[in-house]
């Protein structure tokens, strides 16, 4: 495939931008194909996503470029929370569910014809394959861009890892975060493992929601902070389940933490031993 440019003038802009620049870009591979399941080339379009990420490891000046990629649910979560990710089987109609195989089947093709560095390993996802980078290895460069739209990223979120969402085409920033909802990129993820994440079948206290939740993690900061300071006094009903939730709370800070759980996420699977050499080869090139 020839990539197009408009003329050799921004071929060679892009080149020295490249050579001046020391960026890293991480690809939520699956959650970036989904733009096309709704499109009419749903069933062919290898070619259109490596031209997308191209461009953006173009626009973010990207030393190098990493795609992560899904393989079935996570074995780790789905030991701690068997529910984890359930309420995703949805009853399809028989054209629905041939649309959803040619799909798949042509992002299966895509990942093998990918000229970029890639990654997929089964039972783990690909939140914990970008966290894991993220951790170990966005300081050897100036910027890290995740190009995702889901929200467990915002945790990763640091003065030097920042994230772009294709869908809303909008950028997230640890400070643009903060302005919004006034935490910071730990401290949201300590809010969604109180109200749950209902995206991945994770329930959090029964009748507390985003705001009540982020109120909850500005006056205690995290979650063993909160979970030392129940029961706390009040009668209302969110609060006598809030008292009545340290199990959950502990559980949820286990599903939802992508940083501090990279390790057993890996030692979850088979093949761990492989996995984790095959990883610390990508943090020494």
């Amino acid at each position: 495939m020839s990539t197009q440019w408009n003329d050799l003038a921004e071929l060679v802009s892009v080149k020295e931008m490249k050579e001046q620049t020391n960026n890293l870009l991480l690809v939520d591979g699956v959650n970036l194909a989904f733009r096309y399941i709704q499109r009419k080339n749903y069933n062919n379009y290898t070619d259109d996503y490596i031209r997308t990420v191209t461009s953006l490891g173009n626009s973010y000046g990207a030393r190098r470029i990493i795609c992560c990629f899904d393989s079935g649910a996570s074995a780790y979560r789905k030991q701690l929370f068997p529910e984890y990710k359930q309420n995703r089987k949805v009853e399809r109609t028989e054209e629905e569910q041939e649309r959803f195989t040619q799909f798949f089947n042509c992002l299966t093709d895509t990942i093998d014809a990918l000229p970029f560095e890639h990654y997929k390993f089964k039972g783990i996802e690909a939140d914990d394959i970008i966290a894991y980078f993220t951790k170990n290895l966005s300081d050897k460069y100036d910027h890290t861009w995740i190009i995702s739209s889901d929200r467990d990223l915002f945790q990763l979120m640091k003065h030097n890892i920042s994230i772009f969402n294709m869908y809303s085409r909008k950028e997230i920033t640890k400070d643009s975060l903060l302005e919004a909802h006034g935490v910071s990129p730990r401290e949201y993820s300590y809010a969604r493992m109180i109200e749950g994440d209902t995206g991945d079948g994770i329930n959090g206290v029964e009748g507390i929601g985003p705001k009540r939740s982020i109120a909850l993690i500005k006056e205690y900061k995290n979650i063993d902070n909160l979970i030392s300071s129940l029961p706390l006094k009040g009668g209302a009903k969110y609060i006598k389940n809030l008292n009545n939730s340290v199990e959950i709370l502990k559980r949820n800070e286990k599903l939802i933490n992508l940083l501090d759980y990279t390790s057993e996420v890996i030692c979850s699977v088979e093949k761990s031993d492989l996995i984790k050499d095959m990883l610390n080869t990508a943090l020494k090139v």
